[in-house]
C-alpha cells in the first residue's frame, strides 16, 4: 500500500514540477531561498519519491527523470517569456541524483536495521 502512494504522489509531483516550469510565471512559487535553492530542493524531493515508489527500478527511474528534466527545459525555450538554460538542468539534475541517491540509501539501511539478525 505505501508503495501505491508514493507512486500517485511522484506522478502528481511531476505534473506539479510541469506546471511550474513549463506554464505561465504566475504559476511559479515564491519562496524566500535562491531559485537554484529552489530547483535542487525540488527536484531532490521528486527524486526521493520516485525511489520509494519504483525501489527495483533505481538507474530506469533516475534517467527517466533527467530525461523529463531536460525536457522540461527545451519545452521552455518554446515558451515566450520563458527561458531554459543549461545551468538549470544541472542544478535540477544534480538535486534529482541527490534525492535518489538519498533516498536509497535510507531504504537500504532501514531494511539492514528490520532483518532478524538469528541470534538469540
Amino acid at each position: 500500500m505505501p508503495q501505491t502512494v508514493f507512486r500517485y504522489l511522484a506522478w502528481g509531483l511531476i505534473l506539479g514540477l510541469f506546471i511550474v516550469t513549463d506554464t505561465t510565471l504566475a504559476f511559479r512559487p515564491h519562496t524566500l531561498i535562491s531559485p537554484n535553492a529552489d530547483r535542487f530542493a525540488a527536484l531532490f524531493v521528486v527524486g526521493a519519491v520516485f525511489s520509494f515508489a519504483y525501489p527495483k527500478h533505481v538507474l530506469p527511474i533516475l534517467l527517466a527523470l533527467l530525461a523529463v528534466i531536460i525536457g522540461f527545459e527545451l519545452i521552455q525555450k518554446l515558451l515566450a517569456g520563458r527561458h531554459g538554460y543549461i545551468k538549470d538542468i544541472f542544478v535540477k539534475g544534480a538535486g534529482c541524483c541527490a534525492g535518489v541517491v538519498a533516498a536509497t540509501a535510507l531504504r537500504r539501511a532501514l531494511s539492514a536495521i528490520s532483518k532478524p539478525t538469528g541470534t538469540s
